[in-house]
């Protein structure tokens, strides 16, 4: 089998999603003829854009209902499948036309794995045991966008104050104090997240005493991604960010509530955590942040000559 036609559905949120690239890493340098159909969510789909080997991105969203899943199954029956992968159910595989079926395995019996780990040993007896690093991709149009609106040299901590729930959330004062105790060693912050992240930019923006780029809600996850390989250390709630910034390969502290450090720690030799024994993400004291990014933070200046905050 030189170049198969391969099927890879892939998981909705953004952290989760990001968390099967491994996949696609190993499956690629496997078979790198290959073309790789995708079955992923609108959310997610954006990850996937500049991927050279992705073939043809089924999107599968829910707002659709039973009538929108139908279709998503009659347009994927329309190839015969080498090898299925999929990550997502236990029974979508089982309806397609295909060789090679391997679905994912139950949350039960991988609590004690992290998530990649998980993904990687559904498909072990096709490519052995290999654990590949977290894979994203920019197209030149976005990469050169954001140099453009991001032209400012610097040690940048990139923060991402949000999540997808408030008990996710570690409260933006705290953010303020961290950064403002590190003025002296980095020259300023880049702020990430989605536009329901504006009102946490704008407070972290009023009590900084550093230069703040606001990008929430303004990019793309390509051009998040993009940005984020201009920056130099990433702190965050445990959110999709988290995973972005492991992909650019930056040294990464997250702050965990109620999640599994086990399961979703960014995957990265370069990922920390910090999580109290109550599993409350307001047990985080500012301090202890503090600490934990020390021996992350850039030992060389950068000239930068921004004075001023740089939102946009």
């Amino acid at each position: 089998m030189t170049s198969p036609r391969i099927l890879v559905i892939t998981l909705s949120n953004i952290g989760d999603a990001i968390m099967t690239t491994p996949v696609l890493a190993v499956l690629h340098a496997q078979f790198p003829a290959a073309r790789i159909d995708l079955v992923c969510d609108p959310r997610s789909s954006a990850l996937f854009e500049a991927c050279p080997y992705i073939g043809q991105r089924f999107v599968r969203d829910k707002k659709t209902g039973w009538a929108g899943y139908v279709q998503l199954i009659r347009a994927l029956r329309q190839t015969r499948y080498d090898i299925m992968v999929d990550l997502r159910t236990d029974f979508l595989v089982y309806l397609l036309r295909g060789q090679q079926k391997f679905k994912k395995r139950s949350n039960h019996s991988t609590l004690h794995l992290h998530s990649v780990t998980k993904h990687l040993s559904a498909i072990s007896h096709l490519v052995g045991e290999r654990a590949p690093c977290l894979q994203l991709w920019a197209s030149e149009q976005d990469q050169r966008m954001v140099a453009a609106q991001f032209p400012t040299p610097g040690r940048w901590l990139a923060i991402g104050p949000g999540a997808n729930f408030a008990g996710k959330i570690w409260p933006i004062d705290r953010y303020v104090a961290v950064a403002n105790a590190l003025a002296a060693h980095i020259d300023g912050v880049v702020l990430l997240g989605s536009a329901a992240d504006h009102a946490l930019a704008k407070q972290f923006i009023a009590q900084a005493m550093l230069p703040v780029y606001d990008a929430c809600g303004r990019l793309s996850l390509p051009q998040s991604y993009a940005l984020l390989k201009q920056c130099q250390m990433y702190l965050g709630n445990d959110s999709g960010l988290g995973h972005i910034a492991a992909a650019a390969g930056l040294p990464t502290l997250t702050l965990f509530g109620p999640g599994s450090p086990v399961r979703y720690l960014p995957w990265s030799t370069q990922a920390s955590f910090i999580q109290n024994p109550q599993h409350n993400i307001l047990g985080i004291m500012v301090q202890a942040v503090v600490d934990r990014l020390h021996p992350l933070l850039p030992q060389r200046a950068v000239a930068c000559t921004a004075n001023t905050h740089i939102a946009r």
